[in-house]
This record gives structure tokens, sequence and C-alpha cells, in this order.
């Protein structure tokens, strides 16, 4: 028994390590953010640089403050709203098609939140996001997640898409993420606090479960040699 529950204890200690080490980007710690009626990339807001949050990310993606309108006379809807902090990003002005979007790591994804945007007004925005797990161009796995609206041409509560099923993945190399888009008008969406895990932190459930076969033998061969 007390070997069994040295087991246990060495099993919790793992799996606290395995959740422990984890970077969360936020955009609410950059350099240089916009003001937060305003919007820029994420390079400048970086203070030039592409290296946030302990990965890489494609300079097209844009900062945006919480406050910020594209029409300021009328007015017309905010941008999107932030999961928490003042900031988020968006795919907006990511060029043609606004898709592809990449995030350059070895980290594991574990999740993000993800939200509509239509502040060109009803109708339009993206309705669904596609996160790839990269290993170089080859596709490792993807996630798929509908953007739901519940307000007609105002922006969204954001939603979380569940990324944990990367962790089972190995040789990540990054990410690419996709949309599909609503209408005539740019397809965009809006993002938060996207979570990641040290790849080395999130054993793979082979590598876990030979981890705990051993220490179940070794505390059964001990256990037989304490026996008189």
């Amino acid at each position: 028994m007390k070997a069994l529950g040295k087991l246990v204890s060495i099993t919790a200690l793992v799996v606290a390590c395995a959740s422990a080490q984890a970077d969360l980007a936020t955009f609410d710690d950059l350099v240089a953010p916009p003001a937060l009626d305003s919007a820029t990339g994420l390079f400048f807001a970086n203070g030039a640089s592409s290296s946030y949050g302990g990965v890489s990310w494609d300079s097209r993606f844009t900062v945006v403050g919480d406050a910020y309108r594209v029409d300021t006379d009328t007015p017309g809807p905010l941008f999107g709203l932030p999961h928490s902090g003042h900031y988020f990003v968006t795919n907006q002005g990511a060029g043609p098609g606004n898709d592809s979007l990449l995030i350059n790591t070895n980290q594991v994804l574990t999740g993000a939140w993800f939200g509509r945007n239509e502040y060109y007004g009803f109708g339009a925005g993206a309705d669904q996001v596609t996160i790839h797990a990269l290993n170089g161009s080859t596709v490792l796995a993807s996630v798929v997640f509908d953007l739901s609206e519940l307000l007609k041409g105002l922006p969204e509560v954001l939603s979380f898409v569940d990324t944990g099923s990367f962790t089972a993945l190995s040789g990540i190399t990054g990410y690419r993420i996709d949309r599909r888009e609503l209408g005539t008008e740019s397809g965009n969406w809006v993002a938060d606090d996207f979570n990641f895990v040290a790849a080395r932190d999130v054993p793979e459930p082979a590598t876990l479960s030979l981890l705990l076969g051993g220490l179940l033998l070794a505390a059964v061969v001990r256990q037989q040699r304490c026996k008189p």
C-alpha cells in the first residue's frame, strides 16, 4: 500500500508539472500597444519584434483596443470584445483572404478565445475558424470551431476554442489559423488569451503509460523483496 501511495504521489507530481509551465498571450503587456480606440500591427505593438509570449507571431496579426470602432461618426459598433484586459488580436488586414496566419513555436497550444467580427454590418465576418497544428508545412491535426452569433451586427463575447487534443502530437513546429468567410466583405475573427504549454511538460499518452507502468513494476518488485 505504501508503494501504491508513493506511485499516486509521483503521478500527481507529473500531472502538476505538466500544467504548471504555461505561457498566456493576453496582448495586454505589449511594449507599445495602440490607444484603446485604435489598432496596429502586433509586430509594431511589440516593439518591432515578432517574439511574444514565448512564441513567434505572424506580422499580419493586428492588435486592437477594446474602444476601437471602424465608424466613429455614426458611431458604428465596437470592433470586438477582449476576453480579458483591454486588447485582443484579429486577422483584419492580413491581406487577400485574411487566412493562413502563422504562429511559429514548438510549444503546445492548448486553447484560445475566439469570436466573430461584424463591423461591416449584418451577415459579415467569419462564422468558423480552423486551427491547424503543423510540422513544417505538414498538417498534423486540425480543430474546427464555429463562431456563434447572438447579437446581429454587434461584437460577440468570445468563446473558448479547446485545442487540448494537440497535446497528443509530437513534432509540432507551429500553427496556422484559417477561417470561413460570410458575405462579401472581409471575413474577420477576433481572438484573445492564447495558452501555450512547453511540449516537454505535456507527456504523450504512450510515454505517460510507460512511465506509470515502470513505476508500478518497480513498486511491485520492491514489495516482493520486502516480504519475509
